[in-house]
């Protein structure tokens, strides 16, 4: 079974797998708990959502503004973004039923008042996402919480990033992670740029660097394990035809299953690095070898 806890499995040399509902719950909490056993049974670490609180996050006038969207939820903005939320109490019903399961479960909260909900109700780790990386107050507030953090990078730039882990250190978290993004959906393969990773390792060495990804496959999500990656993270749904703006970049059951058996085929054939005869080579060597 997948390791819950995220320095734990870390430190165990374990890739830490996060399946992102995202909002493609739809609204329902039902079809999130059946996202979350979903991602359990592939074996994931953790799930994540996300928190908004519209009112904050949004000016009268962006939340009024007509939203004339395929994937849109209602008539406004601000409705679709409302039509979408779970409430503080769903959020902490399925962390409950993501715990009972043996995963984590845990939020991108977007703005402060959702970053203190979400640190009351006790989250195991908070999650940066791209969008809110340039968002101090929400950042801070989630830091009080004094639980692990994880950023997002995408469409940010090298003094933006270097800002927001200042705020994680200044906060004095212990446990900080940095994932190599592009906010693209879904990601072409030429704007991954992977081997910036190996720059934020450079760069950042207090903190794990890891991979956020929305392109398609899981091929990428193995090579960036390969290259050193201590998180992948994948948007996950039941099904990419559902109406919403990330249905499309997720992957499915299937998808999300034979990602994590990849990376755990990979975990288990590194090795050591010590070269050694198999047992089941033995055979071979009397079979095959001329000089023995």
């Amino acid at each position: 079974m997948a390791t819950a806890n995220i320095a734990e499995a870390i430190a165990a040399g374990e890739t830490y797998i996060i399946a992102e509902i995202g909002q493609n719950h739809q609204g329902d909490l039902e079809h999130a708990k059946k996202l979350i056993s979903i991602a359990a049974e592939s074996g994931v670490n953790a799930v994540k959502s996300q928190k908004r609180h519209t009112r904050t996050l949004l000016t009268d006038e962006e939340y009024d503004r007509p939203y004339d969207s395929p994937n849109a939820f209602a008539d406004t903005y601000g409705l679709h973004r409302d039509a979408l939320e779970l409430s503080v109490e769903q959020h902490t019903e399925l962390k409950e039923h993501a715990e009972s399961l043996g995963i984590a479960y845990f939020v991108s909260p977007w703005d402060p008042v959702s970053s203190a909900q979400m640190s009351d109700v006790g989250m195991p780790i908070f999650k940066i996402a791209s969008a809110s990386i340039t968002d101090e107050e929400t950042v801070r507030a989630a830091c009080k919480s004094g639980k692990p953090v994880i950023i997002s990078t995408g469409m940010s730039t090298e003094d933006q990033i270097e800002q927001c882990v200042n705020w994680l250190r200044d906060e004095e978290i212990e446990h900080r992670y940095i994932l190599h993004c592009t906010s693209t959906y879904p990601s072409k393969f030429e704007e991954l740029n992977l081997s910036y990773m190996n720059s934020l390792a450079e760069k950042y060495p207090d903190c794990d660097i890891g991979f956020s990804g929305h392109h398609k496959g899981i091929a990428m999500d193995i090579a960036a394990t390969a290259m050193g990656a201590k998180i992948i993270e994948r948007h996950f749904t039941l099904d990419r035809t559902q109406k919403g703006g990330d249905h499309a970049a997720s992957l499915e059951p299937a998808g999300l299953a034979k990602l994590v058996r990849d990376v755990r085929a990979y975990e288990s054939a590194i090795g050591d690095g010590i070269k050694k005869i198999y047992d089941g080579e033995k055979p071979m060597i009397a079979k095959l070898r001329r000089v023995k």
